[in-house]
């Protein structure tokens, strides 16, 4: 079997991906941007950019396109399992409360935003682009509740569970938002007036780029030397061991169609996501573990990624 040509077609997908991270990473370096742009630049990738690239995207495409519960039951029992696992892990770890609770958080906060969407459009299309939004609008919820719980429990107490504000901050998702527009939209065949379409198609156009760049340049190499076993730890989890569990129940359990499945596990096997780290800031846990499995996922996903897709492509 000649695996160079389907090797190279791979790299020509996540290769371009990688390098503009560099460039941020590299832009950061030579002070061109400091870090209140990089916060900008993540505000108006998340805020701004995304809802505009998916509202796009969703409105191109009938609802009976988009739409698919089997997705749904594939990334709730993956999450759930993988909850369970990662929850006894985190009890058995002997390592402080704070510690635990930031392994925990790290090995299931995924950047399907930011690398994940770039990831599926350019492999597999716009189609793919549109259900991964979809997966995205349904996760982010619970990836805030659980991120804050875990955070709560192992903190001791330390910070108040903010019932309202968590609910807020759901409601007002411009992601969560962009979709569930999309969606109605899409459901009544509304087509967006051509002056919003294309004001839309601008801003989604400059949007992947800031999100990657918005990456690279918030890494801070130093936070590599905290606990570098535990990161190590949390990479393969991330990189190898939940998107192996999500394929498994893609394939075996609930028979998707090949493309779903392809689109998911992609999702699944992006690197630890940025807002992991801000929240782990903002709630004092051991952010610094945090920042370190932010990077070392990163930098590893360039290999995992690529390997994934050879093994969707051939499986």
């Amino acid at each position: 079997m000649n695996f160079i040509s389907p090797l190279l077609e791979v790299l020509q997908v996540t290769a371009p991906i990688f390098i503009v991270i560099g460039t941020g990473y590299l832009i950061k370096k030579i002070k061109l941007i400091n870090d209140d742009g990089v916060t900008l630049l993540t505000r108006f990738a998340y805020n701004i950019g995304l809802p505009a690239l998916l509202l796009l995207n969703i409105t191109e495409y009938k609802i009976g396109e988009i739409l698919n519960v089997d997705i749904i039951k594939v990334i709730y029992s993956a999450y759930g399992l993988y909850f369970v696992i990662l929850m006894a892990l985190s009890f058995l770890l002997k390592r402080s409360k704070k510690t635990r609770g930031a392994f925990f958080v790290s090995s299931f906060r995924v950047n399907m935003a930011f690398v994940g969407l770039p990831i599926v459009w350019t492999a597999f299309g716009g189609l793919a682009l549109v259900k991964a939004s979809l997966v995205i609008a349904f996760l982010v919820p619970v990836n805030i509740i659980v991120t804050i719980i875990v955070f709560k429990v192992f903190n001791n107490g330390e910070e108040k569970f903010d019932l309202k504000k968590l609910a807020r901050s759901i409601v007002t998702d411009p992601v969560i938002v962009a979709v569930i527009l999309g969606i109605i939209l899409s459901y009544l065949g509304v087509g967006l007036p051509g002056f919003m379409h294309s004001s839309l198609n601008i801003i989604s156009g400059m949007t992947v780029a800031i999100a990657l760049i918005s990456i690279g340049a918030s890494f801070k190499f130093n936070y590599l030397k905290n606990d570098m076993k535990l990161a190590s730890y949390i990479s393969f989890n991330k990189l190898i061991f939940m998107p192996l569990i999500v394929y498994f129940l893609a394939t075996n359990v609930f028979r998707i169609e090949i493309f779903d499945r392809n689109v998911i596990v992609a999702l699944f096997a992006t690197p630890l996501a940025v807002a992991a780290y801000i929240m782990a800031r903002e709630l004092r846990s051991n952010y610094s573990l945090v920042a370190s499995a932010l990077i070392l996922t990163t930098l590893i996903s360039v290999l995992t990624i690529s390997g994934w897709l050879l093994v969707l492509r051939y499986f």
